[in-house]
């Protein structure tokens, strides 16, 4: 028999089962323990508001705890979508109901006939439902399923047919329940860019990031529905273009970068064809080239004007496409990617927005290699939302660079050490296929 109980109420001899948040992102080693220790109980009123026990496996059984279940009410019901409310959770949502609210308030005085009154906003703080390695098989369909269904809608848009609405919605609620249970997995098969067509890719790649990013900054189902339906069609008007400049290699000349920006209006044609698009994906699409300094196209907006969901849109396009293999420009790394985001932030990017994007894919993004100060070699597993310098790791090799006998997850958030005494950390990034590792190797099988 189980049953969730605020932490208030546990007592020493209670088996606990499950928590309120994901075992890693706590010290306990193992994923259920018998509660004996004072030290324990200070741990889980330090990171947990609940928990489930199981009577059965607590000494005593459940004739010595059951009276405990009636101390469960309406109040303390657990939603698996909210994490524990610590000081920094409580700042984080503060900080998006902020930056929504500046960006509602200039929508009002653009829009200053109507008088409604601002409404706060609803931020959901998600918790990774399940681990990566759980994710990653249902992710891997998901994601193929995606490929597939972008390569058949480009297709019919080149041959002047509707592409099929139903089947593109079908696919994007299935990415968005792979992101809410553990966005890693869809990052992490993002990072192998699995498809050699770099407008298939893109398009995939750019919806998998607008959901992350829509998941961090709390965004309800429907939104998240939005934004990766728009990430699936920035560029749709690409298809439209001659197909000699989509594969021009190098820099392209005032006139074909006059043609290439004529890919929004095609983007917003093929729109116009399809049936019941929310006016949101219009704005992603129309203003994703838009830049606060009013140096984006076509339109020129600044600032606020352009919208949040479209600053989003574009803060995801240029990281995406920057991180891509482009005939006309050189690929850079994800974290190369970040830097060069920062470095434009108050200029062509809101640098609030971008600041949310890094903590979002972390400074060392999912699937970056790295190197820990103990030497060992590993794969950026998951990231951690208060302390993104501190990811989990899959180790992959030893201090020596030979393969481990079994790559294991390390978690940096608890602060692990050497044999010194060292606290252990990250050293370095190296470059994708070094030590000749193959990021398909882990987790895909």
């Amino acid at each position: 028999m189980e049953t969730r109980l605020p932490v208030s109420a546990l007592q020493a001899g209670l088996f606990i089962s499950e928590l309120d948040r994901p075992w890693l992102d706590t010290p306990f080693l193992l994923e259920g323990f018998l509660l004996e220790t004072s030290e324990q109980l200070a741990q889980l009123k330090e990171y947990c508001q609940f928990v489930t026990v199981n009577f059965d496996r607590s000494t005593g059984g459940r004739e010595q705890w059951g009276f405990l279940s009636d101390q469960k009410s309406d109040k303390e019901i657990f939603t698996p979508q909210l994490q524990y409310q610590t000081v920094e959770i409580k700042k984080q949502i503060s900080l998006l109901k902020e930056l929504r609210q500046r960006f509602a308030l200039w929508s009002q005085r653009r829009n200053s006939k109507t008088q409604e009154p601002y409404t706060e906003p609803q931020i959901i703080i998600y918790a990774d439902s399940i681990p990566i390695k759980k994710e990653i098989p249902q992710a891997q369909v998901v994601h193929r399923m995606a490929s597939d269904v972008i390569e058949a809608a480009m297709e019919a848009i080149s041959k002047d047919l509707q592409p099929r609405t139903e089947v593109i919605n079908d696919i994007v609620s299935k990415m968005v329940d792979s992101i809410i249970r553990n966005p890693s997995a869809l990052l992490w098969l993002s990072q192998l860019k699995a498809t050699d067509n770099y407008a298939y890719g893109h398009a995939l790649d750019t919806a998998v990031y607008m959901l992350a990013f829509g998941r961090h900054l709390g965004y309800p189902q429907e939104d998240l529905h939005k934004l990766g339906f728009a990430g699936l069609m920035l560029d749709i008007g690409k298809m439209k273009l001659p197909e000699n400049l989509l594969k021009h290699s190098g820099p392209y000349s005032p006139n074909e970068f006059s043609i290439m920006k004529t890919h929004v209006k095609h983007s917003l044609d093929i729109l116009n064809q399809i049936k019941e698009v929310p006016l949101d994906v219009y704005d992603m699409v129309a203003r994703h080239h838009e830049r606060i300094d009013g140096s984006g196209y076509p339109a020129g907006l600044k600032g606020e004007s352009i919208g949040l969901f479209s600053c989003m849109a574009g803060i995801v396009d240029c990281f995406t496409a920057l991180t891509s293999d482009r005939n006309h420009a050189e690929t850079k790394n994800s974290h190369t990617a970040l830097q060069l985001l920062y470095k434009w932030s108050d200029k062509y990017f809101h640098p609030a927005l971008v600041e949310q994007f890094a903590q979002c894919i972390g400074i060392f993004p999912v699937g970056t290699l790295v190197e820990l100060s103990s030497g060992d070699i590993g794969i950026v597993a998951g990231q951690n939302r208060s302390r993104r310098l501190r990811p989990k790791i899959l180790l992959v090799l030893g201090p020596d660079k030979q393969p481990h006998a079994r790559p294991n997850l390390l978690d940096l958030m608890v602060n692990p050490v050497m044999n010194a005494g060292q606290e252990i950390c990250i050293r370095r990034e190296w470059p994708q296929g070094s030590f000749n590792i193959d990021l398909r190797e882990y987790f895909l099988g």
